[in-house]
């Protein structure tokens, strides 16, 4: 479905705040292909293009909520974007300065890159982990940092395989999304370490 303002109406803005995810496809239709060609314009790169398309429509669902009190929602999906770009750039100069200083001091001439990403990557997993509901956080280091399995898991919590492999899920989720957001050889890591 091409974009149409008409279909950006009150009625589907309500039903994507409650969580309906047909609703949030129509709005995704809608603004794929523009945010992707405004954000292709700024950043002129296809791939991270794609991340940051995906990263816009994943903020405007988790702050979905918020929709229903919002007067001009194209005003405000393009703020989300602007944002979403801005913190990449912003992101891609701190990643630029710290490997600056990293490669002229005297203190890190010694390690290498790899054990760097392998510290900052720890440090940002327990840091996003630190930030899921309890019960996921359980799950989560039970399963990927001490190697129980899910019946195990789910005996030590007293809950269901199916309640520990969704709790399992969604903070794989959450954790992919945090760790992108701070750098895509970090979120390499993850996926390496905890998911290979």
């Amino acid at each position: 479905m091409g974009y149409n303002q008409s279909n950006i109406n009150t009625d589907l803005l309500q039903r994507v705040a409650d969580g309906d995810e047909k609703a949030f496809r129509v709005l995704f239709d809608n603004y794929k292909d523009r945010f992707y060609q405004v954000v292709l314009k700024m950043t002129r790169s296809d791939v991270v293009a794609q991340e940051l398309v995906q990263d816009i429509f994943l903020k405007i669902w988790q702050n979905r909520v918020s929709l229903i009190e919002i007067n001009n929602p194209e005003a405000y999906f393009f703020t989300v974007l602007y944002r979403q770009v801005y913190s990449y750039y912003k992101k891609m100069a701190l990643e630029r300065k710290l490997l600056k200083v990293i490669a002229e001091s005297p203190a890190f001439q010694n390690i290498t890159d790899e054990t760097l990403l392998v510290r900052e990557s720890e440090r940002l997993i327990n840091e996003a982990v630190s930030m899921l509901p309890t019960q996921q956080q359980q799950v989560f280091r039970l399963s990927k940092q001490e190697g129980l399995s899910r019946i195990q898991v789910a005996e030590l919590l007293k809950i269901s395989p199916h309640t520990v492999r969704n709790h399992l899920a969604k903070s794989i989720q959450f954790i992919r999304s945090y760790l992108n957001q701070a750098g895509a050889m970090l979120l390499l890591c993850f996926n390496f370490f905890y998911l290979g």
